[in-house]
């Protein structure tokens, strides 16, 4: 390796991390683990997956068997894969936003709240847009 500011070249066995020519400190050659990114089609992904699940169950289970009540799975669907549709958004959102590891667990964790509630409310108009019958008796 050569040194930036003298640019000779440093012995294999120096031991420092500063150039044995003109003492200045040498950037540091260890590379660190790489940095996993989260992209924007996990956010869209996330985000959209679940109303869609919700949209088809409802409206396949409406026409498949109309006679039958489809009590169960596009509930669960909504808030098993709303919630983690955006907890998977919250955390790509604080990823992208955060500088240091501790803003984007912080940033994570807070934008997961308000992705949750909005994945989990796109579910509900999903199970609507599939003719999902709520029935409260």
């Amino acid at each position: 390796m050569n040194c930036p500011y003298c640019q000779k070249e440093q012995p294999e066995t120096n031991p420092s991390s500063t150039c044995v020519h003109c003492g200045k400190e040498l950037p540091s050659t260890a590379a660190g683990p790489a940095r996993f990114k989260l992209g924007w089609l996990w956010f869209w992904v996330g985000l959209m997956s679940p109303p869609l699940l919700t949209m088809a169950s409802a409206f396949l289970m409406r026409t498949l068997s109309p006679n039958a009540f489809n009590e169960n799975l596009s509930p669960a669907i909504a808030l098993i894969g709303g919630g983690l549709g955006g907890l998977l958004g919250g955390i790509v959102l604080g990823t992208r936003i955060g500088k240091s590891r501790g803003a984007r667990i912080g940033y994570s964790i807070l934008l997961a709240i308000p992705m949750v509630f909005v994945t989990v409310m796109l579910c509900f108009f999903g199970c609507n847009l599939g003719g999902y019958h709520l029935d409260l008796h």
